[in-house]
C-alpha cells in the first residue's frame, strides 16, 4: 500500500527528532500558581504524544512533567480571598497554605489536582517537584556552576535579551528567612555553598523587608532564576524535546536565553522546541487572577477526555485556538465526525483532511481506538433530548436513537457507559454554560403563530403534518430531504420553511437539525404541532 503524501504534522515533528537520535527525553512543566487552565494541559499532551511515537517507532522516550512549585505567588487566583492571601504574594507555593485545607500546602494541592486530570486524560508522564530537586541535589551541581561562572551568565543576559544585571548579581533566589519571600531576594555574594542575600527587591507586586542574611544552597532554601533554572533542568534530565507556548520563543525570550546558557555554562546540548500558539478563552488570554480559565476539570464535566487532545491534535499547534464554551457541541461533533473517519463511515472532501482527522482520532485515545465503531448520539442532539424529556433514560435514549437510525446495532455495555457519560456530559452543559439560543421549551398551543407565518409557510406546514403521519417508519435523512422538497415545490426558500417550523414546535425561528428534533418529539405529536400553526386545528 503506497504511503500518503500528507502527514499529520505530529508524525512530521517525530521524523525530525529521529533523523538526530532515537533516544529522548520529553519534558513539559507548570508554575503551579492556582488551578492548571487547557493551555497548562497542551504541554503535556504534546509531550506524551512524542513519547507515544518515539516508542511506536522504535525508539526508546521518557516524559516528564515538573511542577514548578518554587515560583512566588504573584496574584491571587480568582475565585480565592484577596485580603486573605496578598499577605502570601511574593512566597514559594510550598510556603503557602491550601486554600481547600484538604493538603499540607498550596503546590501539593494544585499539583494533585492537575495530576488527577492528567491521569483521567490517560497522561501519565513522571511527575517531579521543582521544590523537592533543589532538597535531594539534583539542582546542586548547576547552582555551584552557575555560581561560580555567574559573570557569563550576566553576559548571556545582556547579549541575548538586553537585560543588564549589577556586576554583583548572582542567578540565584535565595528565600527571605524574615519574610518568607523569593520573589524580593537579590543574591550579591557566595562562599562554597553559603549565599549572602538582602530582601530589598520591589517587584510590582510586593516590596522587599530589607534584611540580610545567608542560605546554605544544599538546604534547598531557594532556586535558580527562571532561565538559568530552564537551562539547569534541561541538563540534569539529558532533556532533547520541550514543548511550550510561543511567548517563550520569542526573539530574546527564555528559550533563546536558556539554550545559550546549557551550552556555554553547563556544556550540554539545548532541546528540539515544540513551540505552540497560546489557547484563548473567547478572544481573550486565559488570566487565573481574573478567572477566565477553563481547566481540565471543567472540561471533563461537558465532554470526554478525547475531546480535550483532539482540540490539540486537530491544528497545527503554530494555528490560532480560540475556546468557546458555548461552542463545545460543535468541537464534540468535529470529534464525532473523526471517528466515523477513522471507521470509513464518512469520508472528506480530500486526503489531507483524511489524514488530518484519522490521525488526531488515533492520537486522542487513552489507548489504543476502539476496535468497532461505537454508537454515537450527538452532544446537540442530546441536549434537546434532554429538554423534550427532563428525566430522560438511557433506555428511552436507545428508543429514540432506533426510530433515528442513530442505532444501527445492539449496544454494548461500552456501548451504554458512553451513551451515559454523554448525557451526564450534556446536563452540565445545559446547566452551566449553554447560550440562550440552545435552549428551548416546546410549545404547548401552536396556533398562537399564525400570524407569525406567510400563506406559504402555513400550507407547507401543513403539506409536512400530513406527510409526517402517511408512512409507518421515515429516517432522520430522508425525512431531511422532504423538507427541503416540499419547500421547493411550493417556492418557498427552505431557510423559511425551517424558520416556520420551528415557530410551531418551540416558539423560536431556529433550532437543533430539524428531521433529528422531530423524530425524538415523536411524528404525531409534530404534526399535530404543524396544523395547529397552519390553522387546521
Amino acid at each position: 500500500m503506497p504511503e500518503p503524501r500528507h502527514r499529520h504534522w505530529m508524525d512530521e515533528f517525530v521524523d525530525q527528532i529521529l533523523a538526530r537520535s532515537y533516544e529522548h527525553v520529553v519534558e513539559s512543566g507548570t508554575s503551579i500558581s492556582g488551578p492548571a487552565h487547557i493551555g497548562n494541559a497542551c504541554d503535556v499532551i504534546y509531550a506524551e504524544a512524542v513519547k507515544r511515537l518515539v516508542e511506536e517507532r522504535g525508539g526508546k522516550a521518557t516524559s516528564i512533567w515538573v511542577a514548578d512549585d518554587l515560583d512566588p505567588l504573584d496574584s491571587v487566583p480568582y475565585p480565592l480571598d484577596l485580603e486573605e492571601f496578598k499577605r502570601y504574594l511574593g512566597m514559594p507555593y510550598t510556603e503557602i497554605p491550601d486554600p481547600y485545607r484538604c493538603c499540607s500546602n498550596w503546590a501539593e494541592h494544585f499539583t494533585k489536582d492537575f495530576v488527577d486530570v492528567l491521569e483521567k486524560l490517560g497522561l501519565t508522564p513522571q511527575v517531579k517537584s521543582g521544590a523537592k530537586m533543589y532538597r535531594d541535589g539534583t539542582y546542586l551541581p548547576f547552582i555551584r556552576k552557575a555560581l561560580s561562572r555567574a559573570e557569563k551568565v550576566r553576559k548571556i543576559f545582556e547579549e541575548v535579551s538586553g537585560a543588564k544585571k549589577p556586576p554583583t548579581w548572582l542567578p540565584y533566589m535565595p528565600i527571605c528567612d524574615n519574610c518568607g519571600r523569593i520573589a524580593t531576594t537579590l543574591a550579591y555574594s557566595y562562599e562554597g555553598d553559603k549565599v549572602l542575600y538582602r530582601c530589598v527587591l520591589d517587584v510590582k507586586y510586593v516590596k522587599g523587608c530589607g534584611y540580610e542574611g545567608e542560605v546554605d544552597i544544599k538546604a534547598g532554601r531557594g532556586k535558580l532564576q527562571w532561565r538559568v533554572e530552564w537551562a539547569a533542568r534541561w541538563a540534569a534530565f539529558n532533556v532533547t524535546v520541550e514543548p511550550f507556548g510561543k511567548e517563550h520563543a520569542a526573539a530574546g525570550g527564555s528559550y533563546d536565553t536558556s539554550k545559550v546558557i546549557i551550552k556555554e555554562v553547563f556544556e550540554s546540548p539545548p532541546p528540539t522546541p515544540l513551540v505552540y500558539e497560546h489557547v484563548m478563552i473567547a478572544g481573550r488570554k486565559m488570566s487565573k487572577s481574573k478567572g477566565l480559565v477553563f481547566t481540565p476539570r471543567d472540561w471533563l464535566e461537558v465532554a470526554p477526555p478525547e475531546t480535550l487532545k483532539f482540540f490539540f491534535f486537530r491544528v497545527h499547534p503554530t494555528k490560532h485556538k480560540d475556546f468557546r464554551v458555548e461552542n463545545l457541541p460543535r468541537l464534540v461533533e468535529e470529534y464525532d465526525r473523526a471517528e466515523r473517519i477513522y471507521f470509513d463511515l464518512e469520508h472528506p472532501p480530500d486526503e489531507k483532511s483524511e489524514v488530518l482527522l484519522k490521525r488526531s482520532y488515533v492520537l486522542s485515545q487513552r489507548g489504543k481506538p476502539p476496535s468497532t465503531m461505537p454508537l454515537q448520539l450527538p452532544y446537540d442532539f442530546a441536549a434537546a433530548l434532554l429538554q423534550i424529556y427532563p428525566s430522560l433514560t438511557v433506555d428511552k435514549v436507545l428508543e429514540i436513537m432506533e426510530r433515528t437510525g442513530h442505532l444501527s446495532r445492539k449496544p454494548t455495555m461500552e456501548d451504554i457507559k458512553r451513551l451515559e457519560e454523554r448525557l451526564a456530559q450534556v446536563r452540565t452543559w445545559l446547566s452551566k454554560y449553554a447560550p440562550p439560543s440552545a435552549k428551548f421549551m416546546l410549545v404547548e398551543d401552536a396556533s398562537k403563530i399564525q400570524t407569525e407565518l406567510t400563506p406559504l409557510q402555513r400550507e407547507a406546514l401543513k403539506r409536512a403534518a400530513e406527510e409526517l403521519v402517511s408512512r409507518e417508519f421515515w429516517g432522520p435523512r430522508e425525512l431531511n430531504e422532504r423538507f427541503f422538497s416540499i419547500a421547493r415545490e411550493l417556492g418557498l426558500k427552505p431557510p423559511e420553511f425551517f424558520e416556520a417550523a420551528y415557530l410551531a414546535l418551540t416558539g423560536r425561528r431556529a433550532g437543533p437539525w430539524l428531521a433529528n428534533f422531530a423524530l425524538a418529539i415523536g411524528l404525531e405529536v409534530v404534526a399535530r404541532r404543524f396544523k395547529e400553526a397552519a390553522g387546521m386545528e
